[in-house]
């Protein structure tokens, strides 16, 4: 195959270009445009530009109402509805399990009076104590001896009290 060769079809006519430039101005001096400009500036316009820009600022500087993005009230409104869930969310997911105490160990209880944490003395645990609850008590007679009770009250009581006791 052979290759063809771009050939345009337009085609200019001779001496185009060096007579362009004469043919321009003549039609541009056939036509009718306007011999003055569009526009007139008054006299000493831009003397008196910078006085009168700053007489028309200062004299609408009026303090403009700014109304924020976010209000304040929104805010408080926000709040109030975290404070409620959060509220709402404690309560209904809290478990009321009254079996804490029973789970405890005896261990546990004894370590804690034992640590002192307890600052109770024999008056206190009194007032707790009722006549009722006395008498449920039965203490086996033979379950201490007349000498252990002895020697535990001697070892126990100084003997001031006990004088002063008879």
């Amino acid at each position: 195959m052979k290759k063809e060769k771009n050939i345009p079809d337009f085609k200019i006519p001779e001496g185009y270009f060096e007579t362009f430039e004469e043919r321009l101005f003549s039609k541009i001096a056939e036509e009718k445009f306007p011999k003055s400009r569009g526009f007139k500036v008054p006299e000493n316009y831009f003397d008196k530009l910078e006085e009168s820009v700053i007489g028309k600022v200062n004299a609408s500087e009026k303090p403009s109402k700014v109304i924020p993005l976010f209000p304040k009230k929104y805010f408080g409104y926000a709040a109030t509805i975290a404070a409620c869930l959060i509220i709402g969310f404690t309560i209904f997911n809290t478990k009321t399990d009254n079996s804490n105490l029973d789970s405890l160990q005896l261990a546990a209880i004894d370590t804690y009076i034992e640590d002192g944490n307890l600052n109770l003395d024999l008056y206190d645990l009194a007032l707790f104590i009722d006549d009722e609850d006395i008498n449920e008590i039965s203490i086996k007679n033979n379950q201490f001896s007349d000498k252990a009770l002895e020697n535990f009250l001697l070892e126990n009581l100084d003997e001031e009290t006990l004088i002063n006791e008879q």
